[in-house]
C-alpha cells in the first residue's frame, strides 16, 4: 500500500518550508567585508552572469523552493543579484552523461553545477568534464585540500552507509547488515536495484569482493523488492519495513522529522569508510562564475548549515559539522576509525566497483 494523502501533504509542506531562516544582514555585511580579493572578483563576475542553473531532485535540495532559498542567501552574503534556476534531474549517472554528451558535441551543459557521488566524479573526471578553479584563493579555510580534490571536486556533504527502518513495521530491531538474513525479515525489506554501497562493502578495506558477493546472494534472496533513493513514502507507510542500504539516509530522516513517520536510521559498522557527495562545474557550463560562487557559498559555515537543513548531511570534516558527532559516536561504540572513500579512493577501487556491478546484475536477475 502506498502512503496516504495526508503523509504526502506533510512531505510537500515540509519541502516548502526548507531553509526558512535567512542569513542576518549584519552577518552578510561582515562576510562580504572579509571576502578575499579572489572571491570579490568571482562575485563580480558571477553578478554579471546573473544566473546559475542547478539540476537536482526535489528530495535533495528542495526543488524550486530550495533553489530560491540558496539564491537569496548567496545574494545576501556576497552582494550579488543572482537567480538560482532549478531544473529537475534524474540519477547521478544520467545527469552526468547528459553533460558529457553535450560537451562532446560542443553544446552547453544542461546544468551549471553537477551534483554527484564520489564514484560519479571519478568516472566523469576521467572524461575531462570539470573546470579547475582556485578554490583555496576564494576561501583558504573552508576550501582546503581536505575538502577540494584535484582542483575540481568540492565535497558538499559526507555519506555514511547504513539502513533506515520503520519501527512499527520491523519484525525485530536491526543493528547490522547480517540481521537482514534472519528468517523474520524475509520479504520485508527493500534494497536498490543498482546495489548501493556494495562498491565500498566489496573494497579491500571492508569485506572484499568474494565475501561481499557471497553475502549479496543470501541478501537478495531475503529481500522483498527494490526502492529508489527517494521512495520515502513506501518506507514510511510500512509497505517495506526497512531500506538497506539507504543511499545515505539523510533525506529519509529529514522527511521523517517533517511528517512524524516512525523511521529511524542505523549507521552500520560493516562499512568502515565514509564517502562524499560533491559539486563540480562542467567545462561547458553557461554560467561558470555564478556556479563557482554557488559552491563557495554552500561550503561556507552558513551554507553548510543550510545543506544540513535540506539534506540532514554536511561535511563531517568541518569542526562545525553536525554529522561529526554521529560519526564519532559510531567509531567509539565499535572501536574503529572510518577511512575516507573520496574521488582518489574511487579511482583505485576497481575491484570493488567491478564487484558492485556483479551484485547489481545479480539483483536485477532476482525477479524482485
Amino acid at each position: 500500500m502506498r502512503v496516504n494523502d495526508e503523509l504526502r501533504t506533510g512531505v510537500a509542506a515540509g519541502l516548502a518550508l526548507i531553509g526558512v531562516v535567512s542569513l542576518h544582514p549584519g552577518a552578510a555585511r561582515a562576510q562580504y567585508a572579509n571576502m578575499s580579493p579572489a572571491l570579490k572578483e568571482l562575485a563580480a563576475a558571477a553578478d554579471q552572469e546573473r544566473t546559475v542553473i542547478f539540476q537536482g531532485s526535489t528530495s535533495s535540495w528542495g526543488g524550486p523552493d530550495g533553489a530560491k532559498e540558496i539564491g537569496d542567501r548567496i545574494n545576501k552574503a556576497y552582494g550579488t543579484h543572482i537567480t538560482v534556476k532549478w531544473v529537475p534531474g534524474t540519477s547521478f549517472p544520467e545527469d552526468g552523461n547528459a553533460i558529457a554528451v553535450a560537451l562532446r558535441n560542443n553544446l552547453p551543459a544542461p546544468t551549471d553545477v553537477y551534483f554527484g557521488f564520489s564514484r560519479n566524479m571519478a568516472v566523469f573526471g576521467k572524461m575531462g568534464m570539470f573546470l579547475d578553479a582556485p578554490w583555496k584563493a576564494y576561501d583558504p579555510v573552508r576550501l582546503n585540500d581536505d575538502v577540494v580534490e584535484q582542483g575540481k571536486y568540492v565535497k558538499i556533504f559526507s555519506g555514511t552507509l547504513g539502513f533506515s527502518y520503520n519501527t512499527e513495521a520491523a519484525p525485530s530491531k536491526p543493528e547490522q547488515l547480517s540481521d537482514f538474513l534472519k528468517p523474520e525479515w524475509k520479504g520485508k525489506f527493500a534494497t536498490t536495484a543498482f546495489a548501493a554501497g556494495f562498491d565500498e562493502l566489496s573494497a579491500k578495506e571492508a569485506w572484499g569482493p568474494e565475501k561481499a558477493l557471497g553475502f549479496a546472494k543470501d541478501f537478495i534472496a531475503n529481500a522483498g523488492g527494490f526502492l529508489l533513493c527517494t521512495d520515502f513514502d513506501r518506507l514510511a507507510s510500512g509497505e517495506f519495513a526497512a531500506f538497506v542500504t539507504d543511499c545515505g539516509g539523510g533525506n529519509l530522516q529529514r522527511l521523517a522529522a517533517v511528517t512524524g513517520a516512525p523511521v529511524v536510521r542505523v549507521i552500520t559498522p560493516e562499512f568502515p569508510l565514509i564517502s562524499f557527495f560533491y559539486l563540480g562545474v562542467p567545462k561547458n557550463a553557461v554560467h561558470p562564475s555564478a556556479a563557482k560562487l554557488f559552491i563557495v557559498y554552500l561550503a561556507s559555515p552558513e551554507g553548510q548549515k543550510l545543506a544540513y537543513e535540506m539534506n540532514l548531511a554536511d561535511v563531517h570534516l568541518y569542526p562545525d559539522s553536525r554529522m561529526r558527532a554521529d560519526v564519532e559516536a559510531v567509531e567509539k561504540k565499535f572501536g574503529f576509525k572510518y577511512g575516507i572513500a573520496d574521488v582518489a579512493w574511487q579511482e583505485t577501487n576497481a575491484a570493488g566497483n567491478a564487484a558492485q556491478q556483479e551484485v547489481a546484475k545479480l539483483f536485477r536477475q532476482s525477479g524482485k
